[in-house]
């Protein structure tokens, strides 16, 4: 079947575009002359911790006392000159910069509406998703703040938009020398920037007053500014949809994050698979959206040294061939992630057939910082387990003082989604009669998204309410809240130790439902909903469940893991119900347990399986991921009873992978479960979102699955 190339292209676009600053324009911007900033080197970094607001004083960059005798180049001088009559504000230029390993770097600025000549203004950087490009003119969020008094800068990341260089994936060593060289510019060449000195570090007395924005790859930014920058200039954060360990996103269900884990005696260690259908609108996504502006803009000779980087390439042709990606591979992924700073497993060596990396920065821990997160339930790329994690470890952040980061966490029903699924009964023939047009709707991948709001909550309202009140002073604040009418700022000052959790999928709905979310206590959420820990296990208030799958006792509902999965009915998976609520409940969280695959009765496992994965593992391309009578793929989910069919919640499959018994995570999930409805574990042999990467076993093309679970259950408040 082919596919139609302006059909993919729109597809790819609009999976990897979704969420908050997924895909920014590519309209004219204002020319500004180009500037590069010098980098000041901290004699030591001091703590990050909040400070009480009325504890400190605020200045404008013009004003600043840590920079008296030290040569500034103001880019466009609003407050140097007169801090009487400060020019109009409001202007938006472009910036071009040559990065340290010779690429270009480009952003646009934003100045606020009004110049404060007196305490100046806060500055917020905005980033794009992957294979985007930064916004030219300020819309939405972005213009919000301008409008405010708060000044943006929106980046094109290393390799998109007029940013030049191979694409990285946000490479600490790559992207972020770049991310900090437009920090530095800033402060150079920004006279309006405010200042206060509640933060000092190393020789400073005065941070910058900066906060971030963005969801997907432009959230996963946000994070690395502040893991690597020593200054620590990033005062609040608001990642949307973003990744806490790309391993786990593109590869789940290894041992990722676990200090030195070794498996209990009868265990085995959990293997990841590739998550095929992702990964490649990733790459394809990658490489269209660096490579074809450039092209488009006619500078041909940044075309050989754009799209994804030769490494990231590598990665994943061995990781299609050997149906596993390569050690490692994912070790240089993990350095790209938030674990590399946030966990205390020790890192391995990023090592390629082209070649071994040695890192720039060790593994330290981040210092706290304000930051709220917020993810979709429904997201099947960065799932809720990625945003728990990163909200688990920067909540738990101690400065040497003792101080502690606000960070919150509201969820909704948008982020990374392919709407390309139909409740039908596809055969291979359907795909092929359809045609290029619509052939690919008959494979339930995901139902259309929901609302980006939790609630009555919209992520644009909370963001906008976190960052004004953590970047300007209390009574500026309290000015704009007061004239705001969205609620966000009573809403967030009233729940700040609590979880917003969306239970309703309210698909293809621009707004909430009635009843759509609960807030849910962080202490309740963290011991009942959600493990406390990588590898640990949710304390749920039910007993633990179990179930099991046998094809034998089930011959009609057989779940095939091998390549017969294409073949059978993909969307009717084997059901084994496991609880039905007396009353109403919420299920949110992450359930987990223990899920044992082993041989039916006419088969049986290799006693090679072990000499057998390490050769495939060693190998450049493994065996192909042929590896006979030792390597079965599942995929399990929790399901729910509803309109006399079984349905997959929020479209979160789990892979989970080989003969044993291991440790197992499912992908959260937030669902309101009446009275009377059945809960189950849903048993598949193929998914859509892993296309070829199912197992390649022929020899285990049935196996028994059973486990024991334990459920996320809370009371159902409503909102």
């Amino acid at each position: 079947m082919k596919i139609q190339n302006a059909w993919l292209k729109a597809m790819t676009a609009a999976a990897l575009c979704m969420g908050l600053g997924g895909c920014g324009g590519n309209g004219d911007s204002v020319a500004g002359s180009a500037g590069t900033g010098s980098a000041i080197n901290p004699s030591e970094v001091g703590s990050n911790s909040p400070a009480t607001p009325s504890a400190y004083r605020v200045v404008v960059n013009s004003q600043n006392p840590d920079y008296a005798g030290v040569s500034r180049t103001f880019q466009a001088p609003a407050c140097s000159q007169s801090a009487e009559t400060p020019r109009a504000g409001g202007g938006v230029y472009s910036i071009h910069l040559t990065s340290a390993s010779g690429y270009t770097i480009a952003f646009s600025v934003f100045e606020p509406k009004n110049f404060d000549c007196s305490k100046g203004n806060p500055l917020v950087f905005h980033g794009h998703g992957f294979g985007g490009s930064r916004e030219t003119t300020p819309t939405g969020l972005l213009k919000r703040l301008v409008d405010n008094g708060i000044g943006v800068i929106s980046i094109d990341q290393r390799g998109f938009g007029e940013s030049t260089g191979s694409v990285r994936v946000l490479d600490p060593d790559f992207e972020g020398q770049d991310l900090l060289q437009i920090l530095d510019w800033a402060e150079a060449h920004l006279d309006w920037l405010r200042y206060r000195n509640d933060k000092p570090v190393g020789n400073r007395q005065y941070n910058a007053v900066m906060g971030s924005t963005g969801g997907s790859y432009g959230g996963g930014y946000q994070l690395l500014i502040h893991n690597i920058d020593p200054w620590k200039r990033l005062d609040a954060l608001t990642p949307d949809i973003t990744w806490n360990d790309l391993r786990y996103s593109l590869n789940p269900g290894g041992a990722y994050g676990i200090k030195d884990f070794k498996p209990a005696d009868g265990e085995v260690t959990p293997q990841g698979v590739v998550k095929t259908g992702w990964d490649a609108l990733l790459a394809f996504g990658g490489e269209e959206g660096s490579i074809a502006p450039k092209v488009q803009a006619g500078n041909f000779q940044a075309v050989p040294s754009s799209g994804l980087d030769n490494l990231i390439r590598e990665t994943l042709v061995r990781g299609v061939a050997a149906n596993r990606f390569p050690a490692g591979a994912l070790e240089f992924f993990r350095y790209h992630s938030a674990s590399y700073f946030c966990d205390d497993e020790v890192a391995g060596t990023q090592s390629f057939l082209q070649g071994t990396l040695t890192p720039k920065y060790p593994q330290t821990k981040p210092d706290p910082v304000d930051i709220l997160f917020s993810q979709g339930f429904r997201d099947s790329l960065f799932n809720f387990n990625e945003a728990w994690r990163n909200f688990q470890c920067y909540r738990n952040l101690v400065a040497a003082n003792g101080g502690k980061g606000d960070v919150r966490l509201i969820t909704h029903q948008n982020g990374h989604i392919l709407p390309v699924s139909a409740y039908g009964q596809p055969v291979v023939g359907d795909l092929a009669e359809q045609g290029a047009q619509n052939g690919l709707n008959t494979i339930e991948f995901q139902r259309p998204a929901g609302p980006r709001a939790c609630g009555d909550l919209s992520v644009d309202d909370a963001d906008f309410a976190f960052l004004v009140s953590k970047l300007l002073t209390a009574d500026e604040s309290a000015a704009i809240a007061k004239q705001d009418t969205t609620g966000a700022f009573q809403t967030l000052a009233a729940n700040q130790n609590k979880i917003c959790v969306s239970m309703n999928d309210d698909v293809g709905q621009t707004k909430a439902s009635a009843g759509a979310a609960t807030w849910i206590p962080v202490d309740q959420f963290a011991t009942h909903n959600a493990p406390a820990m990588k590898g640990g296990n949710t304390d749920s208030l039910l007993d633990p469940v179990t179930f099991k799958f046998d094809p034998q006792s089930d011959p009609t509902s057989a779940a095939t893991s091998g390549v017969l999965g294409l073949l059978r009915d993909v969307p009717a998976p084997a059901a084994v119900p496991v609880y039905t609520p007396a009353s109403d409940v919420a299920l949110a969280g992450i359930a987990t347990g223990t899920v044992s695959i082993t041989p039916t009765v006419a088969q049986l496992s290799n006693p090679a399986c072990t000499q057998i994965l390490a050769g495939a593992s060693q190998s450049p391309v493994g065996l192909l991921g042929v590896d006979p009578a030792c390597d079965p793929i599942v995929f399990l989910g929790l399901g729910v009873y509803r309109n006399n069919a079984w349905r997959l919640i929020d479209d979160q499959p789990t892979a989970v992978r080989g003969f044993g018994t291991r440790h197992v995570e499912l992908n959260g999930v937030a669902e309101h479960l009446k009275a009377g409805e059945k809960l189950a574990i849903l048993v598949y042999g193929y998914s859509p979102q892993y296309p070829v990467s199912g197992s390649r076993d022929p020899l285990s093309p049935v196996v028994v699955v059973q486990g024991t679970l334990n459920l996320p259950i809370a009371l159902f408040g409503g909102q």
